[in-house]
Parts: structure tokens; sequence; C-alpha cells
């Protein structure tokens, strides 16, 4: 994998995580005072694979109630 497409990975997964955050917010889902700035999405494209795990337990243990 080129560090192009390691980039590219990282920017579509950091899109998808931005609508993500703008819905719940707009559904009440997560607090209003959380923000999702540039440095947010900067570190996001970076480290794309740490954040996807993250975010994959995060919703098992909402959904599960683990």
């Amino acid at each position: 994998m080129s560090i192009l497409n390691y980039f590219f990975i990282g920017f579509v997964f950091t899109f998808l995580m931005d609508i993500l955050v703008n819905i719940f917010k707009s559904k009440g889902l997560i607090p209003k005072n959380i923000e999702w700035g540039w440095l947010n999405r900067s570190l996001c494209i970076v480290i794309w694979p740490l954040a996807a795990i993250w975010f994959c337990i995060a919703f098992l243990k909402a959904v599960f109630k683990i």
C-alpha cells in the first residue's frame, strides 16, 4: 500500500465520521459541546486504523451494553 492510498483511506474514513458526528448531534445522541475540529480531523486521517478500531469498540459497547 502506498502512502497516497493510506491517506486516501484515512480521508474517506474521516469524511464518514464527520457525517456521523453531524447526524448524531442533530438527533441528540451525543452532546452538542463535543467539537470535531480540524485538529481532530487531521489526526483521524493520519491514525485512521486506530480510530476505526476505537469507533468499532465504542459502537459495540453502545449496541450491546457491554
